[in-house]
């Protein structure tokens, strides 16, 4: 956003590897990533910093010792430049850049993840609005194109404007992965703002469509097929809860959290055994002066709180999950350490 407040518009700014022992950061202000250890006491020593494949990395993930970051190029208009670019890890947290392993998106992308297996990376695009599954080979290569490719839902018929997909969590039900995107509403379908203004605090010249959320199987193949789509947060497309930007599955996997950037609320949804979604409560929690803008969110090791990143507080606030999936506040936390405006990515180690 050009305040500052979302620096990004992505997820996974901020990665940590599954053995948790190094963490990994997107520098997107001089096309880098950095790979910090976590020592013992939880502090970082930084270990290694690489150049990327584009000029603005956005995204990272890793599984294993194989990491891949997304990085979108300076062109604002079609056709964007958008990429894909993997590295190995050592132990020592090393990175060392993957030779002829850069996939072009011609795209601007926004997230990436690999599935739990590690066979297939999942990689979101902004205003094209596509979700784009890779294979993973042994070497740590991706498939020279998507094995699969799949269309954000969008019901134009019906009002609906563009899906903007920007975050994505990953769930295993059976035997198949459950990709549950985030899709922010506030582009009409001739790709402009409404002016409508005082409708929303933190955007005073502009009013949006109310938010949504769409769930993804990937089966053995690695084809990806749409569950649900445009799953509202709210009632109807106008009222609702707007700019879902951020999503976390609970512990159990059972319970999504959708963070509703500019609303400052968090509405839950339930996650059937099959990947279909289904709206528990739109507001599980909502900070009634809609002031707080909520970005990044990750839920801890137990499962018994979530934290919420707080993009122009420099804070984040703690919940306590409750058996329904409501959120209970704990506190607004804020450290010298973090930027007032522009804080993104969150993980707890």
């Amino acid at each position: 956003m050009k305040d500052g407040i979302d620096p990004l518009i992505s997820a996974y700014g901020v990665y940590k590897t599954s053995d948790s022992k190094n963490l990994l950061v997107v520098n997107s202000g001089d096309g880098t990533i950095s790979s910090l250890r976590v020592n013992k006491d939880k502090g970082l020593t930084l270990s290694s910093v690489v150049k990327t494949g584009d000029k603005h990395p956005l995204s990272i993930a890793s599984h294993n010792n194989i990491v891949y970051v997304a990085s979108s190029g300076t062109v604002a208009t079609p056709p964007f430049s958008g990429n894909i670019t993997g590295y190995r890890i050592d132990s020592s947290g090393k990175l060392t850049a993957i030779p002829n392993s850069t996939r072009d998106l011609a795209a601007r992308p926004t997230c990436v993840v690999f599935t739990e297996d590690g066979k297939y990376l999942v990689v979101a695009e902004l205003v094209s609005g596509l979700i784009k599954v890779y294979g993973v080979e042994a070497n740590g290569l991706l498939t020279s194109e998507p094995i699969s490719t799949v269309s954000s839902p969008h019901d134009s018929e019906n009002g609906r404007w563009l899906p903007i997909p920007v975050g994505f969590d990953i769930v295993k039900k059976g035997n198949e992965h459950i990709v549950i995107v985030s899709e922010a509403r506030f582009l009409d379908n001739m790709g402009m703002l409404r002016e409508e203004a005082d409708k929303v605090p933190q955007s005073p010249k502009y009013s949006w469509q109310t938010g949504s959320t769409s769930s993804y199987s990937i089966d053995e193949t690695g084809t990806i097929r749409l569950i649900s789509g445009d799953v509202m947060t709210g009632a109807d497309k106008e009222g609702g809860q707007i700019a879902n930007c951020w999503v976390e599955v609970s512990a159990d996997g059972n319970i999504l959290w959708a963070s509703n950037a500019l609303s400052s609320s968090i509405s839950s949804y339930a996650i059937s055994n099959k990947g279909a979604l289904s709206l528990k409560n739109e507001t599980a929690f909502k900070k009634s002066s809609e002031s707080l803008f909520f970005s990044d969110t990750f839920v801890s090791h137990d499962g018994k709180f979530l934290n919420q990143l707080v993009g122009n507080r420099g804070a984040i606030l703690v919940f306590k999950v409750m058996p329904n999936g409501d959120l209970k506040e704990v506190g607004m936390y804020t450290s010298s350490d973090l930027p007032a405006i522009g804080a993104y990515g969150l993980v707890v180690l």
